[in-house]
């Protein structure tokens, strides 16, 4: 007979048994394969270019500190100024991501009052006219037993309240009928008022009040982060900070959108470790409090707007990119040298370079590469369970 592939069907061919016509009629080659395209290649490696300037931007400034060529007062406040222009943008451009939800949240809004004023209404009539029936009702019967009662009444005048069943037959606490009906009751908010300011003025108020906080706890934490390894020589703490900047390059989130509020975890705590023992090694506590707050605004926060200009203006996502290499090939060229804006000019054209070579190169490479995807598949793969996840 013809063969199945089935073991649980008795047939004449072992179990073991492979019909060499049918057996491969199924298989896929790369099925969820896309061939990459040299250009967008290109546009997202500008991603991880503006991570590695802005490290770079960032040891450059240390040793400019380290080396007192550069006022640390002056790196922390332009570095300021750029954080609160970055701010207003990603406000700006937040509101206007709410400003259509929030239209349509008001016209929803609108419409359910409606419904429900009407749906009041109605519901209130009812509640009148069952109430007024039940009143009459009650007062009906108590006027029909009321003869019987003062009869009793004056034949027993000492019967006590407590065993004459009749008198709380018909008190109005205990009759079931002429219970009035209640609308839902008013819910207060949780401090009992409502709060006189929008969400985005209350999310501006709470992002000023973090901003104070750090700024108070970077001054007093100063003092103890200067003194942190006074222990350790020098060379260790260039090796461990070498290290910890290269965890932060090789686990940064590249892909992540403007959605997440908040860099890798990992990533940030390694380049955070590492600015402060590097900030040890500074003279003065003006010195620490300066380059921890640098490296808060550098690894922190500027993650985080660069997300959001990405998504929201292509053209300014390429114009950061040139001002980044830029900054970067100027700085390092005037770090390693020693020189002055002679060098500064001679770096930036030597990144600018070295900077489009490695994102074409790279991009050049990984096409290459698709050329060795060899992924199969076919009906004898196990099958793969759907987790559904409840929680």
């Amino acid at each position: 007979g013809t063969w199945k592939k089935l073991l649980w069907v008795k047939q004449q061919y072992p179990d073991n048994y492979t019909d060499e016509e049918t057996f491969l009629d199924h298989l896929q080659r790369n099925p969820r394969w896309r061939p990459y395209e040299f250009w967008p290649l290109v546009a997202d490696s500008t991603i991880i270019v503006q991570h590695i300037c802005s490290v770079i931007i960032f040891v450059c400034c240390f040793t400019g500190i380290f080396q007192e060529r550069v006022s640390p007062q002056t790196v922390v406040g332009w570095a300021t100024i750029c954080t609160v222009a970055s701010w207003v943008f990603r406000d700006h451009w937040q509101s206007q991501s709410d400003a259509p939800e929030h239209a349509l949240g008001n016209d929803h809004t609108e419409e359910e009052q409606n419904r429900a004023l009407q749906s009041g209404s109605s519901v209130h009539e009812d509640d009148i006219r069952t109430h007024s029936r039940n009143v009459s009702g009650a007062t009906s019967a108590s006027l029909g037993e009321a003869p019987q009662m003062h009869a009793r009444d004056r034949n027993s005048t000492s019967t006590p309240i407590d065993n004459n069943p009749t008198w709380y037959a018909h008190s109005p606490s205990q009759a079931p009928d002429s219970t009035i009906p209640t609308g839902s009751p008013f819910i207060r908010p949780w401090n009992g008022k409502a709060s006189a300011f929008s969400p985005r003025t209350q999310e501006r108020l709470m992002t000023a009040k973090s901003a104070v906080l750090i700024y108070c706890s970077l001054l007093g934490l100063s003092p103890i982060l200067k003194s942190l390894t006074l222990s350790t020589s020098s060379d260790s703490i260039w090796a461990l900070s070498s290290w910890l900047m290269g965890i932060n390059v090789f686990t940064f989130d590249y892909g992540a959108g403007p959605e997440a509020k908040f860099p890798a975890s990992l990533s940030t705590n390694a380049a955070l470790m590492a600015s402060t023992v590097l900030a040890s090694r500074l003279p003065s506590t003006t010195h620490v409090f300066s380059l921890t707050l640098f490296s808060i605004e550098v690894f922190g926060l500027f993650p985080v707007f660069r997300r959001h200009l990405r998504y929201h203006s292509w053209t300014g996502h390429l114009l950061l990119t040139t001002v980044l290499v830029i900054l970067a090939g100027g700085g390092l060229s005037m770090t390693i040298s020693g020189g002055g804006w002679g060098m500064g000019v001679l770096g930036v054209i030597l990144g600018g370079i070295v900077t489009c070579l490695s994102m074409g190169m790279t991009s050049w490479w990984l096409i290459g590469l698709q050329r060795y995807k060899n992924e199969i598949h076919g009906p004898w793969d196990p099958a793969r369970p759907i987790i559904r996840r409840s929680y």
